[in-house]
Parts: C-alpha cells; structure tokens; sequence
C-alpha cells in the first residue's frame, strides 16, 4: 500500500502525468478548455506534502509556508516557547477578559437600563471567565496525568528542541492561573472604560 501510494505522488508531480489526468477528465480537449489546465497545474505545483513527505499528513500551501504568516503564527502568545505560561496565561486572559464584556454589556437582557447594563455585563463576562478557568484546569488535569514520553522532541529535519513548559501539568496549571487573573483583570479594565471614556456614551 505504502509503495502504491508513493509511486502515485511521485506520478501526480510530473507535468505530463497532470496533463493526462486533464485530458481525462474533459479539460484540454478543445483551445476553449486550455485556459482549464493552468489552475490545475499552478494548485499542483502550489500545494504540496510538507518537506516533500507525504506521510506526515501536513500540506505546505503558499499561505501557511510565507513567512508573513509564519512569523504571525510564532508571535502569538501559545506559541511563543522563551516565554513562561504563566505570562502566556495573564496575556491571553488578559485580551479575551476585555473582549468578552461587550457583547454581554450591548446584547444582554438588562441592555437598556442605564448604568445597570455595564455592571451587568461586567459580571456576567467575569463568570465566564471563571466559567473557563475552571474548564483549563480540567483540561490540563486530564491531558497531563503522567510526565510525557522520554523520547525527545524533534523537528522535521531532525534537530533536537527542548520540550514546551506548557505541555506539562505544571505549565498548564500555571497557565489557568495567569488566565483567570489576566481573564478578571481585563474585564475589570472594560467596566473602567466604559465608565471613564467620554464617548462610551
């Protein structure tokens, strides 16, 4: 199977092989069906296994391989490893803590009662971010019950890298911690701002 399935990837890269599949499913066959074969050719050559590997179940597309989006994907708080998870915790629950007041303050059911729809609003974003605390704590409980497997941590090339202190039980304790500080203290910096910017109001 596994010989089979090398030697179709193998056939799919080449230009004639692609050429022949367009024939054969009707593209090609006249000059009004010419312009069809260059999508086709281009989504082939565009889109291929990473690292040439089509084992590891992982496509290399021109939007997830530009660096842009990489050096975008490697920024963002999960992912940055130098940092410890109790920051990356306070970071994320700080940002998500801010976000979740709004749509509590202007769809909730105390919506039109002045002064009453921000207070409101504010602790029913707080209980969600208790809510969701308390979920991490349960996902890291479940997910990290032992220390992980001894066999290192590797890249595609094969360079050996040091372990994430997230993927710990730990790291993700220290993780729901920094979350629901930094998840109350954004909240708690929403219902200031509503109070205290002019054009709130």
């Amino acid at each position: 199977m596994m010989v089979v399935s090398a030697r179709l990837y193998a056939a799919s890269r080449s230009v004639e092989a692609l050429w022949n599949r367009s024939k054969a499913l009707g593209i090609g066959r006249s000059p009004d069906h010419e312009l069809g074969r260059a999508p086709l050719l281009l989504q082939a050559f565009a889109i291929q296994p990473i690292n040439g590997d089509p084992y590891i179940g992982m496509l290399e597309t021109p939007v997830t391989s530009s660096p842009l989006v990489a050096g975008f994907l490697s920024n963002l708080p999960a992912y940055r490893i130098g940092v410890s998870p109790l920051q990356r915790g306070v970071e994320i629950g700080l940002t998500h803590g801010f976000f979740l007041v709004g749509p509590f303050i202007k769809l909730g059911p105390l919506r039109n009662i002045p002064g009453v729809a921000e207070q409101a609003g504010s602790l029913s974003g707080a209980g969600l971010v208790l809510i969701l605390a308390v979920c991490l704590s349960i996902y890291g409980k479940s997910t990290f019950q032992g220390d992980g497997p001894e066999v290192g941590v590797k890249t595609l090339s094969g360079r050996s890298i040091s372990r994430d202190p997230l993927q710990s039980a730990d790291g993700w304790d220290n993780f729901a911690a920094g979350w629901l500080v930094g998840g109350l203290s954004g909240v708690g910096w929403a219902y200031v701002c509503t109070q205290i910017l002019p054009f709130y109001r």
